[in-house]
C-alpha cells in the first residue's frame, strides 16, 4: 500500500479530516490533544459549501448506515436556484442535526428542554483518559461530549422535541408504527454516527464525501482539523453568517464555510427557513 492511500498515526493524531483513498473508513482521533486534562472531547461539524456539488452520496450513506424509514432523514441536501437566466446559480446546503450547545440563557438546546421524558435519571460519560462524568439523560438528551441522542425506549411519541427544533432536524420514525406495537411513536436523526465515532471511525456521511465538504472532529483539540478551520474561517466569532437560523439562538455546532453567501441567499429566495415542511422534498 502506497504513502498515498493511508493515513499515518501522525495525520491521525493532527486530526487529518480527509477520506482515505482505500475506500475504507476513515479515523477519527478520539484521544485529543487536550486528553491529558480528562476533558470530554467536544464534537464539531463543518460543511464546506464551496466544495458541496449536491451529489447525496451524504444521504445514500446515512440512509444504508441506518435504515432509515422512507419519510425521514438524518443528513439531507436541500437545493435552490437563485437568480435569472443567464446570472441564475443553483445552491446546495447540506442539512442535519446541529447537536445545538444550547439556548444561552441555560444552556439547554430546545429539543431536550421541551422533552417530558427529561429528566430521566444519570448516565456515566467516560473520557479518553478515563475520567468518569455524570449527566442527566431522558428520551432526548445532550452527552458531556455534546452529541445530542434519544431514547425511543422512553419516547412517549409527543412530538414535542419535533415541534421544538427550530431546523427541522428531527422526523418521526414511522418504522415503529409498523411492528407489533403499532401505537408506539418515536424519532429519527442525526446522532453524529455516535457508534462509529467511539469506535475511532469517522461518520458515514464524512466518509463517503467525493470531495472532502464534510469535516468532523474535536474542537477541544487545537491540532484538528475542525479547530483550524474554526480558526482560520472564524467560525464561531461569525455565527451570524456561519450557522443557520442564528437568531434561534441555539449555538449550534455545526458550521458552514459559506464566503459566496450561500446560507443568505437561500434564506432570501425562501424569504425564511421553515420548521420541518421546507424539506420534505428533498427526503430520498
Amino acid at each position: 500500500m502506497s504513502d498515498k492511500k493511508s493515513l499515518t498515526r501522525r495525520q491521525v493524531l493532527k486530526g487529518a479530516g480527509a477520506i482515505a483513498l482505500t475506500g475504507a473508513a476513515s479515523v477519527v482521533p478520539v484521544k485529543t490533544a487536550l486528553a491529558a486534562s480528562a476533558k470530554a472531547p467536544r464534537w464539531g461539524f463543518i460543511v464546506d459549501l464551496r466544495r458541496c456539488t449536491g451529489c447525496r452520496s451524504c444521504t445514500v450513506a446515512c440512509k444504508a448506515e441506518f435504515n432509515v424509514p422512507l419519510g425521514a432523514f438524518r443528513a439531507a441536501v436541500y437545493d435552490e436556484i437563485v437568480g435569472k437566466y443567464p446570472k441564475a446559480e443553483k445552491l446546495y446546503l447540506p442539512r442535519l442535526c446541529n447537536h445545538c450547545e444550547g439556548n444561552k440563557d441555560d444552556g439547554v438546546p430546545p429539543c431536550v428542554k421541551i422533552c417530558p421524558e427529561y429528566p430521566k435519571g444519570r448516565k456515566k460519560f467516560t473520557t479518553p483518559e478515563g475520567k468518569t462524568i455524570r449527566y442527566r439523560y431522558g428520551a432526548t438528551y445532550k452527552r458531556p461530549d455534546g452529541v445530542i441522542l434519544y431514547d425511543n425506549d422512553l419516547c412517549v411519541g409527543c412530538g414535542k422535541c419535533i415541534d421544538a427544533c427550530p431546523y427541522g432536524a428531527r422526523n418521526w420514525n414511522k418504522q415503529l408504527l409498523s411492528g407489533k406495537d403499532k401505537t408506539k411513536n418515536g424519532i429519527v436523526k442525526c446522532d453524529f454516527c455516535t457508534h462509529r465515532v467511539e469506535k475511532g471511525v469517522l461518520p458515514s456521511c464524512v466518509n463517503i464525501c467525493p470531495n472532502n465538504a464534510r469535516i468532523f472532529g474535536d474542537l477541544n483539540d487545537p491540532n484538528s482539523q475542525v479547530s483550524k478551520l474554526v480558526k482560520e474561517f472564524k467560525l464561531e466569532q461569525n455565527r451570524q453568517k456561519t450557522t443557520l437560523l442564528p437568531a434561534e439562538n441555539t449555538v449550534p455546532m455545526l458550521f458552514y464555510i459559506d464566503p459566496q453567501g450561500t446560507l443568505s441567499k437561500m434564506a432570501l429566495a425562501k424569504k425564511k427557513f421553515v420548521k420541518n415542511e421546507a424539506w420534505q422534498d428533498v427526503i430520498i
